[in-house]
């Protein structure tokens, strides 16, 4: 049975893997919280957000060569180990990774422009509100009046660390993208079906950087591991019969 290493998104926890975990009995899932989120404990803002996410990561990451999956922030996260690590990871996917300096100058714009409004209103206090812009752009689509309160609870209590990632993800603080191997393990990367300009722009241009990395498109938003468990279930297994 395969060990597989996941890494959840921003604002969620390691039990969003949990559909997954159930579409693959033939694996074993190492779902870690992250800092800040789920059992973890709360993120200190005198540290690197990028780097306690890693090291908790790495604290939890089998033994030897093994498989990673990333989604979203998770798949930032899951780029730093990659670049950090090489020869530790054996196969790796990466799920809407919102390596935003990965693309070019407009996806970079379209990025601070989607998400200036969501920090200015978290600026001026409304963190309920900013949690729902947040969502608009990122969540799964649903009205959310219709989100359950314990869930808005859990985001709002928890947008501060949108911030927080930036510097790693926005403007690549930790040079993750010029240190991907030039000779990776195999990369599959996972969009959604008809995925928005940045979400594209942000896979071609890691496409550019990793040789070899595939892209597959399934699913309609960009909370895939919890919409279709099924479908990325299949295309994990597909990647892990390559190694």
């Amino acid at each position: 049975m395969r060990t597989i290493l996941a890494l959840h998104c921003l604002l969620a926890s390691g039990a969003s893997w949990r559909g997954l975990q159930e579409a693959m009995p033939d694996a074993r899932l190492v779902c870690p919280d992250l800092p800040g989120h789920g059992a973890a404990t709360a993120w200190d803002p005198s540290g690197d957000f990028m780097d306690e996410a890693a090291a908790i990561a790495w604290a939890t990451a089998p033994d030897g060569p093994f498989d990673l999956l990333g989604h979203s922030f998770g798949g930032c996260v899951a780029l730093r180990m990659l670049a950090d690590a090489p020869d530790r990871i054996r196969s790796l996917a990466l799920v809407e990774p919102v390596m935003f300096a990965a693309g070019d100058r407009r996806v970079r714009a379209a990025n601070r422009a989607a998400m200036e409004s969501v920090e200015a209103t978290l600026r001026a206090g409304d963190r309920d509100g900013a949690a729902r812009g947040f969502a608009r752009l990122w969540g799964d689509g649903a009205d959310w009046n219709t989100v359950p309160a314990r869930r808005r609870d859990y985001l709002s209590d928890r947008i501060h660390l949108l911030a927080a990632a930036g510097p790693g993800i926005v403007e690549d603080v930790h040079a993750i993208l010029p240190r991907l191997p030039a000779d990776p393990p195999p990369v599959t990367l996972v969009t959604r079906r008809n995925p928005p300009a940045i979400v594209a722009g942000i896979a071609d241009g890691l496409r550019e950087r990793i040789a070899g990395m595939r892209i597959v498109r399934i699913g309609s938003g960009h909370m895939i591991p919890m919409e279709a468990p099924g479908a990325l279930a299949d295309v994990l297994r597909a990647s892990l019969a390559e190694v």
